[in-house]
């Protein structure tokens, strides 16, 4: 450039005669829109189709590329000019550092170091049988077949391109087919970590004596030494600065992180620099990044504080754009018959090779067959980490446009084709699905009860253990608890379900918590000493994975009922303090399919000052709301356990709708009751009364009127056939917690009693083929209480 024109970078619009697209910031802004629009339009389109958004994505750039739009030319040279190309290519690949530390922060790293026996053998498998055997097809199709030379230098390339396992292109699939926290997804997320472990120094050192090859034996060590010591120096950095002296304590800070802007801004400035030491070292860009978010440890406020900034732009904008650039470089018009069957050959190898490396050894470590397959199938995924390595080769001429297009598609259709199928095959919801009842209404008389409590809020502790006393843990039907306490971990995206230790480091808000909420059930299980026991487990995730946790605990543990927090914390003026609505989308989940009953519990204890009735001799007053339906059944059986506690006094009312009298419907419901009070003759603490009402109206107006006789109120979810709840559905703020749950905890309600929303067990009458599988693999993430003990 031999002469500097301010236009352009800024135009100066239209009046001037000349197009704002010659100028860099409007063209750069222009091409941003199209790429988002093509992208998000072409999810649109396939997302009915099963594709995941990198899919989606891929096509979007293949569209605006020379494949489609650059079959118009003027249109093409005006929107995608040469002298762009090097302004959005700078701006998608600092996209792309972001997304690398981003990612780095997401993984665990003690995943990768301490790998499980099965992640090991699976990944050692993957290493060895994706590069030996196609290495050696490779090389024979060389030596047998006439091949041109341009063919003969990138074919051992495409062929180590296949042997590529990227967590983060496994972590959005599993994601986006909502398998992440199954055990599919966690064994595929260990394998996948630990697998690049492998592939990050293989690479590493790999780049590095290509690169210097040349310069003979001595440079080729220098340039590995200079790795290692970068990779030392960041990890020292981000262990004894960053995090000693950048993240203070939580009591220091004012905001609810613990993290102010100055950290964060140091943090950025570590990550440049370690960007800008990698390219100086000879790698490439995203080794210093990765390296950085990985030396974070797990559930530090630090990583979690850049992910919550970063995920929006860098998901969002930045990482679709460098999506969307790969695919503009691809030109489907270049590629010649003889490439493409070569490389369908090499792909279809890889790809059968891969899934059947991993299907065996993971058969060997004792996982199904159908788990295995679809494991096999996610291993084959393709996405960010593939596309890096094909951009990186093209910009150093090593591979021509031809290839890179191959290999670009290839990636594509291979995605393509593994998202419908691994839908179709796996299912979740057919491994908590169960051919018997596990309800409070069905459990023997003398059988051992199981809850499973989750626990979000620590304020909520003292009526959860209100519950739980309540529920009447005796020699001959004792209770079982499985206490899992909710720790919402932004930074790290792989979840991990633990034995709780009263030692293990958390977050610095969350451990002392942690250490009250199971103080409190510890003490319940004192009291009721050989009657009940505790076990207290701590899920560190986000909440969309939180729910398949849930399950499968309650699965392994067969629960009969499940008690869930509700996302609206009351203040003690009454008011609601807080509100939660990731708490809201896990609720609602749960409420689709889970394997026993469940209940969702609206916790008003800091409003009405209850005491724990483990310590305070006061009656514990419980109310059921009685219409009728299987969820009202299984409240009522609830309360009937209940009641017989010493402390408890149940009271059951029934609503009659006055002037509609099914006799049928009514005298089955009669008997239902009167079952129930025959289970305790003579028990003075059960009271049966009804209500006669008009209509839905009157129902409310009854419901709002109660008055702060009782600390608990049990009410059924669903009432869809009655004629009590027509039209009042409209009005329902939660429907998580049906029409007379939301009645209850409105803030128009004059009580100010807890409730219990429940809902029954619902049958789908599936099988379940994997349940005796589910306590093989989950060792990986969840330590039993003998473990725990033991050690």
């Amino acid at each position: 450039m031999l002469c500097h024109d301010p236009s352009m970078v800024n135009s100066y619009g239209v009046w001037h005669g000349k197009s704002p697209l010659q100028s860099s910031v409007p063209l750069l802004l222009t091409q941003l829109v199209l790429i988002s629009l093509t992208s998000k339009a072409a999810e649109l389109c396939l997302r009915p189709l099963g594709q995941s958004s990198i899919v989606s994505q891929i096509f979007g750039g293949i569209v605006l590329g020379p494949s489609v739009l650059g079959q118009a030319p003027g249109i093409a040279a005006t929107l995608f000019p040469q002298r762009g190309h090097v302004i959005i290519e700078t701006l998608a690949t600092f996209g792309i550092v972001l997304f690398c530390f981003s990612i780095g922060v997401k993984m665990d790293a003690s995943m990768m170091l301490r790998p499980k026996k099965t992640a090991i053998t699976i990944s050692l498998s993957l290493y060895i049988f994706t590069l030996i055997i196609p290495m050696v097809i490779t090389f024979t199709l060389i030596s047998q077949i006439n091949l041109d030379e341009a063919l003969k230098q990138t074919l051992p390339f495409l062929v180590a391109t296949q042997s590529l396992v990227a967590f983060p292109a496994i972590a959005c699939l599993l994601a986006e087919l909502k398998i992440f926290n199954t055990e599919v997804g966690r064994l595929a997320v260990a394998t996948s970590m630990f697998y690049d472990l492998l592939a990050l120094i293989t690479c590493a050192f790999g780049f590095a004596y290509l690169e210097t090859r040349e310069n003979g034996v001595l440079q080729s060590i220098t340039a590995i030494i200079c790795i290692l010591g970068l990779i030392i120096g960041i990890v020292a950095v981000a262990r004894f600065i960053l995090l000693k002296h950048l993240v203070p304590d939580k009591e220091t800070i004012g905001n609810e992180n613990g993290v102010s802007e100055v950290h964060l801004a140091m943090l950025f400035i570590a990550l440049f620099i370690s960007t800008m030491l990698s390219e100086i070292v000879g790698q490439h860009y995203f080794l210093g990044p990765m390296v950085l978010g990985l030396a974070l440890p797990a559930s530090s406020p630090l990583g979690a504080a850049v992910v919550s900034k970063l995920d929006t732009m860098v998901s969002g904008v930045l990482y679709p754009t460098f999506l969307a650039i790969s695919g503009l470089k691809t030109d489907i018009f270049t590629v010649s018959f003889q490439h493409s069957l070569v490389t369908a050959v090499v792909v279809f190898g890889g790809f059968v090779i891969k899934s059947v490396a991993v299907i065996i050894s993971a058969m060997y470590g004792n996982v199904p067959f159908l788990e295995a397959l679809v494991l096999g199938l996610v291993m084959n995924a393709r996405g960010i980490n593939e596309l890096i390595v094909f951009n990186l080769v093209l910009e150093d001429e090593k591979l021509s446009t031809q290839d890179f297009t191959l290999l670009v598609i290839s990636a594509l259709l291979v995605t393509a084709i593994i998202s419908p199928i691994v839908s179709y095959f796996y299912d979740p919801s057919r491994r908590y699905a169960s051919l018997r009842r596990m309800t409070i209404q069905h459990l023997k008389k003398d059988g051992e009860m199981n809850l499973v409590v989750c626990v979000h809020q620590h304020d909520n502790v003292p009526t959860l253990v209100n519950v739980v006393e309540a529920s009447f843990a005796y020699k001959e039907s004792p209770v079982l608890v499985t206490v899992i306490i909710l720790v919402e971990v932004v930074g790290k995206s792989a979840p991990m379900l633990l034995a709780y230790r009263p030692q293990r480091t958390l977050e610095p808000s969350s451990s002392s918590n942690d250490n009250h909420i199971s103080n409190a059930f510890q003490q319940y299980e004192r009291q009721n000493d050989g009657n009940a026991f505790v076990q207290v487990y701590t899920n560190m995730s986000h909440f969309k994975a939180m729910p398949d946790d849930v399950r499968r605990m309650a699965a392994e543990k067969r629960a009969n009922f499940i008690i869930l927090p509700f996302h609206k914390q009351w203040a003690i003026d009454g008011t609601v303090g807080a509100v939660n609505r990731s708490v809201q989308e896990m609720n609602l989940k749960m409420l689709e399919w889970a394997p026993c009953s469940l209940g969702i519990l609206v916790d008003r204890g800091p409003a009405n000052g209850s005491l724990s009735i483990l310590n305070n001799r006061s009656t514990y007053h419980v109310a059921v709301l009685f219409i009728g339906g299987a969820d009202d059944i299984e409240s009522l059986a609830y309360a009937t356990r209940m009641v017989r506690h010493e402390q408890v006094v149940v009271t059951v009312i029934r609503f009659l709708l006055l002037g509609q009298d099914n006799s049928r419907e009514r005298k089955h419901e009669s008997d239902t009751i009167e079952e129930f009070r025959n289970s305790n003759p003579g028990n003075e603490q059960f009271i049966y009364r009804e209500e006669l009402v008009k209509d839905g109206v009157g129902l409310a107006e009854y419901i709002s009127n109660m008055d702060n006789t009782y600390d608990l109120i049990l009410v059924g979810r669903n009432h869809q056939h009655s004629p009590l709840v027509v039209g009042l559905q409209e009005w329902s703020e939660c429907p998580e917690l049906g029409v007379m749950g939301d009645l209850i905890a409105s803030s128009d309600a004059k009580t100010t009693a807890s409730v219990l929303v429940v809902q029954q067990q619902k049958m789908t009458g599936k099988t379940n083929p994997s349940m005796g599988q589910l306590s093989n693999n989950r060792d990986m993430f969840a330590r039993d209480e003998a473990e725990r003990q033991s050690t």
